[in-house]
């Protein structure tokens, strides 16, 4: 294992500063990153739910790590945002979002809702009439930057569409420039019927971008003049949030606008701000919404541009609704860690403790930290280099609880004449915490056949196991949670020699 992990190492430098210091194991053919956490207090017990981006193959994956900064389950490798556990129908689900990629987006795409076994039980699309900068066709458009379930069981999804607008009005402006246009749709989880279309050109005067007018002559030059990234459902509808105008609106169910809360004096918002400045934001939500107030909390770039000073922060916002005034309760940043993220980003309030923690993605950097009630940092993680490394668009903690629908995976290396190396994981198990080998007759065999060998204690994600003076010619594994046994790996053959990934491991990885 040691050897495996220094060859990645290696392997990442050699490739450069835009990969990271990964794992591999025997057992499959992952390569997450190697995250370092380093708790300084008592920590949420969540696992972490980590979308890693562009990364090698093997790594870039939806990912769930434990709190030692082991993984738990990695998923389907390719393009993916947005990984989290939600909840669908009084069930805790896990969701993520991956695309066809194509020209200015990060793709057309799918959402994927995943039960506690891990099969897919419903995959939500969009079918609408969108120009795209490629010219091609998809089978679904939905835009990468958001996919949230709400507690009516609909899905609101973001999306974006090349069209062309009357910009003659603003400088450097035309009557038919090609514009990026931020759009988010109510979806039945179902049926895929659309519930609820809304659209930025038609209720959002362009001019209120805080980014300069620029491109348009031409489809795949269009000018992203909202950037559209997260919604929420709302008492009265959505609040959304508008990365270019440094901005977030809330929308009532017609789909009138009703109010605006901007980050800076520009945009001339709805409220009376108080000692809040924020720009370039993502991830906006609500709290404890009333009539009268509620509470906002975003993460705040503070930075269009690696260049820009910064630091990027976490920003808790009280909005009195009344008076329209709005204060800050917190802003989360460490002294000690000046971060500026440009691009990417999350902010999540931990719900499972006495008194509520926050926990921080740094988007294009790959650091987390998470913050207690006071403000103060309890974790601190990451996983690549500062600057061009991998990276997660969000980064989220959950208490999840799940078993596979595929087997434990046994791998066997034969090392000397009188010790066998065993590799055993369970892709995705949360809640087993050993494993009992047992010898069976033949390959035939039934676990009830089978002789008890030894128990070892589980050990990360991928447990080395030493066999010592066996005559045992045909073994089985069973992941237990204490003596409770949860599943079995197939039958291996001692008199085979190593085995690199065997029949059960492939139809896992498929299924995954």
């Amino acid at each position: 294992m040691a050897r495996s992990f220094f060859l990645c190492v290696l392997f990442s430098l050699a490739l450069g500063e835009r990969d990271w210091p990964c794992k591999s194991f025997q057992t499959g053919h992952w390569q997450p990153p190697h995250l370092s956490l380093n708790a300084t207090g008592e920590t949420d017990p969540g696992y972490l739910f980590i979308g890693v981006r562009k990364a090698n193959e093997a790594g870039t994956a939806p990912t769930i790590f434990d709190r030692n900064g082991d993984m738990v389950w990695q998923g389907p490798h390719g393009e993916n945002l947005n990984f989290k556990m939600q909840r669908l129908f009084g069930q805790d689900v896990i969701t993520y979002w991956d695309a066809q990629p194509d020209l200015r987006v990060l793709g057309y795409g799918t959402a994927h809702i995943l039960d506690s076994t891990y099969k897919e039980i419903y995959t939500v699309t969009l079918r609408d009439n969108f120009h795209t900068p490629s010219g091609k066709q998809f089978d679904s458009y939905i835009d990468g930057h958001e996919h949230y379930i709400t507690p009516q069981n609909t899905m609101l999804v973001s999306a974006l569409n090349f069209t062309q607008a009357d910009t003659s009005h603003l400088r450097r402006g035309t009557p038919d420039m090609w514009v990026l246009d931020s759009l988010f749709y109510e979806i039945d989880i179902k049926t895929n019927k659309v519930l609820f279309k809304w659209d930025a050109l038609e209720h959002i005067p362009i001019s209120k971008s805080s980014v300069s007018v620029k491109g348009g002559k031409k489809l795949h030059e269009a000018w992203d003049a909202y950037h559209i990234n997260s919604v929420t459902p709302a008492k009265h509808g959505y609040v959304v949030n508008f990365r270019h105008i440094r901005s977030v609106f809330y929308i009532n169910k017609d789909g009138s606008v009703r109010w605006q809360l901007s980050g800076d004096n520009e945009n001339h918002g709805d409220f009376k701000c108080d000692n809040i400045t924020f720009a370039w934001q993502h991830d906006a939500r609500v709290y404890n919404e009333t009539d009268e107030s509620l509470v906002l909390s975003l993460y705040n770039n503070a930075a269009l541009d690696h260049d820009d000073p910064g630091p990027s922060t976490g920003l808790v916002i009280h909005v009195d609704l009344v008076n329209k005034k709005a204060w800050r309760i917190h802003e989360l940043t460490d002294p000690t860690d000046h971060l500026v993220s440009a691009t990417q980003g999350s902010f999540q309030l931990l719900p499972n403790r006495p008194t509520a923690h926050m926990l921080l993605g740094y988007g294009s950097i790959p650091k987390l930290k998470e913050y207690d009630a006071d403000g103060n940092i309890v974790l601190r993680g990451q996983f690549g280099t500062d600057r061009f490394s991998a990276n997660a668009y969000r980064i989220f903690k959950f208490p999840w609880r799940a078993t596979p629908h595929w087997d434990p995976a046994l791998v066997v290396n034969h090392t000397t004449p009188n010790t066998t190396d065993l590799y055993l994981s369970w892709n995705g198990a949360t809640h087993y915490d050993n494993w009992a080998i047992f010898s069976v007759p033949s390959q035939t065999s039934t676990l009830l056949e089978g002789k008890h060998l030894l128990v070892h204690a589980r050990t990360g994600f991928e447990t080395h196991v030493v066999l010592e003076n066996s005559d045992a010619r045909f073994i089985i594994a069973v992941a237990r949670d204490g003596e409770r046994m949860l599943s079995k790996s197939s039958i291996a053959d001692l008199g085979q020699g190593k085995n690199p990934v065997c029949p059960v491991i492939a139809r896992r990885m498929a299924d995954s």
